[in-house]
This record gives structure tokens, sequence and C-alpha cells, in this order.
């Protein structure tokens, strides 16, 4: 061998010693450690009885994935719970396992991230794990492009969509279904207890460690793998449908599901139907299937995605009523002021609200235990008029708890005397405005009782209001103009708070405070207010059709909804006039001697009736002494006799005796407001001086004044109605001490 040969042999051998080194270096250190678990496919394989799961594994193309690295728990279940399951489904052998069912059998069984069974009761939050509020998972299953039949009987391609009602459909996102498991840890720390379990499965058994209807093996669970953790179970788990895919597949429910197909949206999707006609050859156009104006998207899998894993801590629950509780109460309350022959589907297209108030009020937006189920308020605030025994089934869905109720759910919102507006279209109008001012928000909590007068949408439109959409500054519009000012004043006297008082005896007398601060004099089924007061004698009281307390079969009103022919205006006249329209000028008036002092003071403008201090849009009471009252005070030194004195200082005391028996705020005779109510009187200080209402009782107003004299009103002789102002007469006059 020459010396170049030599040479050159034996640097490659010294460069294979040299590599074989740096091998052995580079596997010590970045090589599979010794004793770390093979992964999670590997191990199933070598456990002995996965064979029917692992040849699903193997059809489904999953082996690779569950044979290497990256992080899954794994439900896995046994041979025997696969010779179960072919059992209840008719399938002879593996043979029948096609690769689309083992799909199903697999990713279901399959979810993100390895976690023992502790970790799994855990909510991972965006801001890090919360213990104890985990009961889902997402798991890997998804369903893609599906088949839909509509009501002509043709097929639809529908993709479902994976955000809330009226959100745009993520394309990056494939709505993974979600199982839900009960573990001692969530179910204890939460109240629950196996009978929550057991509604949802009754022929399973309830063990602290259940996946679906499956138990886990507590031997056999928590097993270690390079890529997760196996957790063995008794059941083959399969992907549970979205509550509307079961709506779609169980006909006793159509007529609940044919109202939501009133709300669903389908919106055609170029890049899905591109990636169906790659995966199927077919060239069919597909829709995002959605929701909107209504709570939830039924076929959502994502929950709200307030976080990220919101869905691992919560769902959607619904109480879906049968086809004949629906036909009920579609009858009894949705449609009982429509002519016969009315359908839903015209409810719709003539008032969506409707049956969204009424969809929405089967919704929850958390999860409904069975134990919780008479206590839990739904989307609305709402806790269920309906009882455990009208459940007819139970069900933990893909995406929430499926209560199928053999009666509908009494909607608040409906037993209000804000429904008898919502629910009468001849109230249309006026329910608009009430949505509009944001008034009828309060009409529909059943806890705080009015009365409510309704207004026709005829007789609105007499008064010269009008309502146009596409005049964006004010649709509603009065005799051309902007009319939501002049329809707020109206509405607000026809809504009168009742708190704690029986319902009125509108057939007999008395006086009522409206929203407004306005006051309504009912008597022997009439109602008056200061603008129908101001009109000719015949129509002052204006007649009451009928009134509606609720009944058996609706349920009772929070309140009482009174039927009007006609409407409840306010007084556009001003103070001086009013008096004058009440007779004040007539020396047989008990209001003549203060009405000359009024219009003879430097307090009245003669042109048009305004008294100085009476601001239009604010609530006044005068407290007008009698004629026999005026006479005592000139007796006494506290008026001139002269209503027209030119001397300045006696002019100053009319000013200051008119002043203090004006009193800023109303109240009226009625047995409610008392106390302290200031008066248009300053002293020299500039200081407002007060009167205060010591008594007030249906029948009888005492007054106390600066020189702590207590004054009666004349009961018969007052209670008159003005432009914002309360007229009572007093027996006495008011010593404003000054």
């Amino acid at each position: 061998m020459s010396i170049k040969r030599t040479v050159l042999f034996t640097c490659l051998c010294f460069a294979i010693i040299i590599v074989g080194c740096r091998k052995e270096a580079f596997d010590a250190y970045y090589g599979r450690p010794k004793g770390l678990a093979s992964p999670i496919y590997q191990q199933l394989d070598s456990m002995g009885d996965f064979k029917y799961f692992l040849s699903c594994i193997e059809k489904a193309g999953y082996r690779n994935t569950l044979g290497s690295a990256s992080s899954w728990t794994v439900f896995a279940p046994t041979d025997r719970a696969f010779q179960q399951f072919m059992t209840e489904n008719s399938i002879s052998d593996t043979s029948q396992i096609d690769k689309k069912l083992a799909e199903k059998i697999v990713r279901t069984s399959m979810i993100y991230d390895g976690e023992r069974l502790e970790k799994l009761a855990d909510y991972f939050h965006s801001r890090g794990w919360i213990e104890g509020l985990g009961f889902r998972r997402r798991t890997v299953y998804y369903d893609f492009v599906e088949d839909e039949v509509q009501s002509d009987g043709k097929i639809r391609k529908i993709i479902s969509t994976n955000r809330g009602a009226g959100a745009a459909y993520i394309e990056a996102e494939n709505n993974n279904k979600h199982i839900t498991y009960f573990f001692n840890a969530y179910m204890s720390s939460n109240g629950l207890s196996a009978t929550d379990y057991k509604t949802f499965y009754p022929n399973s058994n309830y063990t602290g460690l259940n996946v679906l209807g499956a138990t886990i093996d507590p031997a056999r669970s928590n097993i270690i793998a390079e890529n997760g953790y196996i957790h063995v179970v008794d059941k083959v788990l399969m992907p549970e449908p979205s509550i509307d895919q079961y709506l779609r597949s169980n006909s006793q429910y159509s007529e609940f599901k044919n109202m939501l197909d009133f709300f669903a949206t389908y919106n055609y999707n170029a890049t899905v139907t591109r990636k169906n006609e790659v995966l199927t050859g077919k060239r069919d156009s597909v829709f995002v299937k959605g929701y909107s104006s209504i709570a939830f998207a039924l076929n959502n899998e994502n929950y709200i995605k307030e976080d990220a894993n919101d869905a691992q801590m919560n769902n959607y629950s619904v109480t879906i009523p049968t086809n004949a509780a629906v036909r009920d109460y579609a009858k009894r309350v949705l449609l009982k002021y429509y002519p016969s022959g009315t359908t839903i589907k015209d409810l719709f297209y003539s008032n969506p609200i409707v049956l969204s108030e009424y969809i929405n009020s089967h919704f929850y937006n958390t999860q409904l235990w069975p134990s919780r189920f008479t206590s839990q308020p739904n989307i609305g605030g709402e806790v269920t008029k309906l009882t455990p025994q009208n459940i007819i089934e139970s069900k933990i869905l893909s995406n929430g708890a499926f209560y199928g109720v053999n009666s509908s759910q009494q909607a608040n919102v409906f037993q209000s005397v804000y429904g008898n507006v919502l629910l009468d279209p001849k109230y249309s109008f006026m329910r608009t405005a009430l949505e509009r001012m944001g008034l009828h928000i309060t009409l529909r909590i059943p806890t705080i009782r009015y009365m409510l007068v309704l207004i026709s949408d005829e007789k609105l439109y007499d008064m010269g209001f009008a309502y146009d959409a596409y005049n964006t500054s004010d649709p509603i519009r009065f005799k051309g103009g902007n009319g939501t000012p002049e329809m707020r004043e109206i509405i607000m006297s026809h809504i009168i708070p009742l708190e704690a008082d029986p319902i009125p005896t509108l057939s007999g007398k008395g006086i009522l405070e409206s929203f407004g601060g306005e006051y309504v004099k009912f008597d022997n089924m009439k109602l008056m207010s200061s603008g129908t007061q101001d009109s000719a004698v015949d129509k002052r009281y204006v007649k009451i059709d009928s009134i509606s307390i609720g009944n058996s079969q609706s349920g009772p009103l929070n309140g009482v909804a009174v039927y009007l022919d006609g409407a409840l205006t306010s007084s556009n006249t001003n103070t001086g006039f009013l008096l004058r329209n009440l007779g004040a000028d007539k020396a047989d008036s008990p209001y003549n001697r203060f009405y000359r002092y009024l219009i003879a003071s430097s307090l009245y403008n003669a042109t048009d009736g305004i008294v100085k201090g009476v601001d239009i849009g604010a609530n006044y009471t005068l407290l007008i002494p009698n004629n026999e009252a005026i006479a005592a005070a000139i007796a006494n030194g506290d008026l001139p006799a002269a209503e027209n004195t030119t001397d300045v200082v006696l002019k100053n005391k009319i000013t200051l005796f008119l002043q203090y028996h004006i009193a800023r705020n109303s109240f009226a005779i009625d047995g409610k407001k008392q106390g302290t109510f200031e008066t248009l009187c300053k002293d020299v200080e500039g200081n407002t001086q007060v009167v205060e209402v010591v008594t007030n009782q249906n029948n009888r107003l005492q007054i106390r004044d600066n020189s702590n004299n207590l004054v009666e009103a004349d009961v018969a002789k007052s209670n008159q109605l003005g432009q914002r102002i309360v007229i009572h007469s007093l027996s006495g006059y008011l010593r404003n001490g000054i």
C-alpha cells in the first residue's frame, strides 16, 4: 500500500471514529429518553383488548397521528365495549364499520391536549387554569357539509355556523363538537348529584367518572403516553347531534322547528363550496346556515366565544315544546287577537318580535341541570313556570342540554300589560313607540305593576301621527315634523305606575298619577286627562271600552290593560287661561278672588296666560285659597284690599302671597304624596320657602305653612287638572312668614 493510500485510509478511519462519537453524543442529547412511554397507538396495541378500536383508528387514518408526537386525550373503548356497540347497532363484525363510521368513533374519542382526569375538571381560560369549572372539552370530530331538506322537499347543501346568531362564519375554524363529562370534583362543588346525571343517561350508572353515557375505568385511567393520556371507557363514544340537527331529525318538535326556520339565514360560501367540490367531485353550492334575531344559533358548537375555550365551562340549553303544546299556546296567546285562519307564518311577516320573544323564552345561555330546572333563569332572566313533570325527554347534545316538554313556557312578556300591546296588531304603532323610547322594558317586568292605557293605531293616525321608516332622523312623524317628543308626552300619560296599590276600581271615582307626572281622573269607566278636560263638555271623559287583567289560560298581568275609546292628551292651555276656563272669572267660583289678584299682578301675562315662574314642561300644584280665605287674608293684613294697588310694597306682598301658593312638583288628594314641597316664593336672601303636606288621604288634604298653621283643602273643588298642573281649593290661606 502506498504512503498516499495509507494516509487516506487512516484519515477515513479517524473520521468514522469522530462521526461515531458525535452521533453517540447527539443521540444522548436529542434521542428518545430511556423509559419514555410509547405513543398512544402503540400502548393500546400492547394492552391487547383494543383490537376493534385500533381497527377503527387505522380505517380513520389516525394511526400516524396517535402513533407519533403531538398531545391528545383519548377515551379508549375496550373490545367488550365495541361488542356491545355492534350488538346495539346490528353490526356483525368490524368489516361493516366503514371509514366514515370509524372516523366518528375515533375523532369523538379524541380531545385536544393530553390531560389527566383531575385536570379535565379545570377550565383553561386565556388567563390560565381556573379550577373546578370544566365539564366539557372540544373533540377532534366536526361535521362538514350536510344535506338539509327544504320545505319544498329539495335538498340544500349547508355547513353550520360556528358563531352566535347574526355573527359572521369563521372559515378558519371547523366548528368541532364537544363531549360532556361528569366528574365528582365538578358535580359536588356545584351542588349536583347522581340524579342530574341519571336524568340524561337513565341506562348508565353514575360513578363520578362518566363521559357521556360511558364510565371511565379508574384502574385504567391517567395512562401516560408519549403523546398524551389514555382513559379507558366501557362504551363506544359517538358524536351527539347539535340542537339544530336533533330538531331536524325529530318530527314531534316540527312546529317549533318551523318557527325557527323563519329566523334561519343561508349565506353562500365560495370557499366551502370549492373545498366540498374537491372532496366530493360535486359542484353543489354550499350555504352557511346561521340564525338572526333570536338569542343564539342552535347549530353553533362554540358557545359564546368570549374566550377561546368558554365552551369548556358552559353551553346552551333549550326547553322545546311538542307540536301540540306549540299549537295550543299559539291559539291561546300568540294569535288570539288575529282573525281565524291566521297562521304562524302570517304572524312572522306582520310582527316577528312575537315569535322571537316566544322562542327566546325557551332558551338558556347556560347549562340547565335537571335539579335546577325550576330555579335557573332563562336567557331573559325568567324562571320557568313549567315543572319537571312537563319534561318528556332530556338529552345532552353536542352544544347544549335539550329538554322536550309538553307545554310552552308562559313568557312574562306575554303575561304583562306590554303583552297586550305586543300581541294585538291594532296597537302596533304604540308598540313601536314604546320600544323606540325604551319604555317597554319596564312594562314587561312581572314584579313592577302598571295600568297601561292602550292607544290604537287608528287614533294615533287621527291625531296627526305617522310612521316613516325611511326618515332616519325620526321615523315617528307628527303633522309633517319630528314626532317623538309629542309621542313621548302622549305615551307617558298612558302609563300609570301602580306600585303596591291594588288595581283601581275604574267603575268608581279617583285620580291616578301617570309615568310622566301628570294626573288622570277616572269616573264610572271613563278617564279624563288635562287635555281631554280642555275639550268640549261631552268629551271631557273618554269612555273605557274594556279592561284586561289576564286569565287562567294566559296568566295574570302585572297590572291592568285598559282599552280606551280615544286617547289621553295633555293640555296646551297656560295657567291663567286654564283658571278662566274653569270659571275663575265668575264671582261664584271659589278661585275668583285669587284669580283677580293673579291677573292684576306682575306675575301674569295677559296676552298668553302665562304665570311667571310656572315653566312649561315642569309640574306644579296651585293651592288656591277660596274667596272666604282671601277675605280673611285681607282682614289679617296679609293681603291688601285692592288687587291692582300701585304701592310697591303692597304689590310685592301680593307677589309673595301668590308665589307661596304655587308649589313645585304636583300632588293630588289621593293618599300618596306627603312631605315638604318648595314654592315659587323666596325671601330677601333668596331662600326658597316651602309648604308641608301633613295629611294626604283619599278624602282629605292638610298643609302646614311657615307659621305652623294647618290649612284644609276643599276636596270637592280640588284635583282640577291643567298643563302639568293640579289645582286644589283651600279653606284657608298659607302664611309665608316673610
